[in-house]
């Protein structure tokens, strides 16, 4: 019940959190998920900790869906998420406010806080130079650079073969199974 809030407030834009260690806390699957639902939304977070919790190969492979890329084989499937980036890119691209962008906000020391980068996801189409095939390529938070389950029960090591083509970034699986 504790982590259903933490992933939700994780979810809101936080533009200065840039790393979060949850280690020994006893996470599970569910709050792979949870985690999974929030980094959908969350472009700023750059390391994510959750050593020595209880995620399996199966929490991994949720968690990994909203991050990196992932390849979309039909078109009906793409079709929408091209629509969704292009008007986010559009939002994006809209004139900043009269005055200009708004000065970094800085902390109680006075140094600039981390703000990243605005961020859109992209889905681009390509085609396979044996088969002609076209396939789409869709990208999303990659502003996680650092994933971090050492001392989980991962022991599926195909699933995690499975995560490594398009990934972007470390999965650090120190002490793991797999």
């Amino acid at each position: 019940a504790e982590f259903r809030a933490i992933a939700r407030s994780l979810g809101l834009p936080s533009p200065h959190l840039k790393a979060l260690n949850l280690w020994d806390n006893r996470l599970c699957d569910t709050a792979a998920d949870l985690l999974r639902t929030a980094l959908e939304t969350n472009f700023g977070l750059q390391y994510l900790g959750l050593g020595r919790n209880l995620i399996t190969h199966v929490g991994l492979e949720r968690l990994c869906q909203s991050l990196g890329v992932t390849v979309l084989y039909e078109k009906a499937q793409a079709d929408p998420i091209v629509k969704a980036t292009k008007e986010q890119a559009k939002a994006k691209d809209k004139k900043p406010p009269k005055g200009g962008p708004l000065p970094p906000k800085q902390d109680a020391s006075g140094r600039e806080r981390y703000t990243p980068e605005a961020y859109v996801p992209s889905c681009e189409d390509h085609k396979d130079p044996e088969t002609g095939k076209p396939y789409w390529l869709w990208t999303r938070n990659i502003a996680l650079r650092t994933l971090v389950l050492e001392n989980n029960p991962v022991a599926d090591a195909a699933a995690v073969r499975r995560l490594l083509p398009f990934g972007c970034g470390d999965l650090v699986l120190r002490g793991a199974p797999c």
